[in-house]
Parts: structure tokens; C-alpha cells; sequence
């Protein structure tokens, strides 16, 4: 996988992305995804799941934004940017990458953020902390 997929992860997590409690126009506050996350897996569909050791990361999201550093065998990503919920819609602006939408689930504390920018999907998941 050449790095640029890895850069879409930025956009996706999608990162992956990817959610934190926000506001929804009319419905008000939909959930708290407020804190900070450790990568459990990430995938590029149809490449497998990458896990730590080898890809390795922490997702911080507050009520509107968030901050990725993700560390795979391809380099570094490093990107912030923002991002709405709504249902289980996941809408989000990467500094990088640009816009990237898909769908997000939290099951207990673990977040799944299945989103695709740039015509690259990404499926990554976050244990928070």
C-alpha cells in the first residue's frame, strides 16, 4: 500500500474517522465521543487489518474537533481537523485530506469509524482511553 493510502486514514478516521459529542442542528447533543483513543486496527478495504505493533496511534476528539497521529510501516500521518455526527452518519474536514464521510458505531468504548475520502475507504477502530 503506497503512503497516500495512509494519509486518507486522516480524513477517514476515519479515522477513521474517526467522533466526539456535537451538536446536531435539531436534535441537540446525539452522544459524547469527547477523549482520547489507542488504535486498534485500521484497514484499506480489501488489504487486511493492520494492529499494533505494527501501526500504532491515538485519536483525540473533543465536542467538534479532532487530532490524529497515526505511525505505520508506511510513515507518519499527523492531522486534525473537524467533524459532525448525526444518527450514525460520520461527516468530517481533514487539514489534509479534505472531506470524508461515512458511517461511525461506539460500542462501549470502542469506536469504529468506517468513512471514505477521495475514493478511499477506511475502517479503523479506537479503544478509548
Amino acid at each position: 500500500m503506497r503512503f497516500r493510502g495512509w494519509f486518507t486514514l486522516a480524513a477517514a478516521a476515519s479515522i477513521v474517522l474517526g467522533a466526539i459529542g456535537c451538536s446536531n442542528s435539531t436534535t441537540g447533543p446525539s452522544v459524547s465521543l469527547s477523549g482520547s483513543y489507542s488504535l486498534v486496527s485500521i484497514q484499506f478495504p480489501p488489504q487486511p487489518a493492520v494492529m499494533p505493533p505494527n501501526a500504532t496511534g491515538t485519536f483525540t476528539l473533543t465536542a467538534t474537533t479532532y487530532t490524529l497521529h497515526l505511525v505505520t510501516p508506511q510513515g507518519t500521518v499527523d492531522d486534525n481537523g473537524t467533524y459532525t455526527i448525526s444518527g450514525s452518519n460520520w461527516s468530517q474536514s481533514s487539514t489534509i485530506t479534505g472531506q470524508a464521510t461515512g458511517t461511525y458505531s461506539l460500542n462501549g468504548s470502542v469506536l469504529t469509524v468506517n468513512a471514505t475520502a477521495q475514493g478511499v475507504t477506511s475502517i479503523s477502530v479506537w479503544q478509548k482511553q
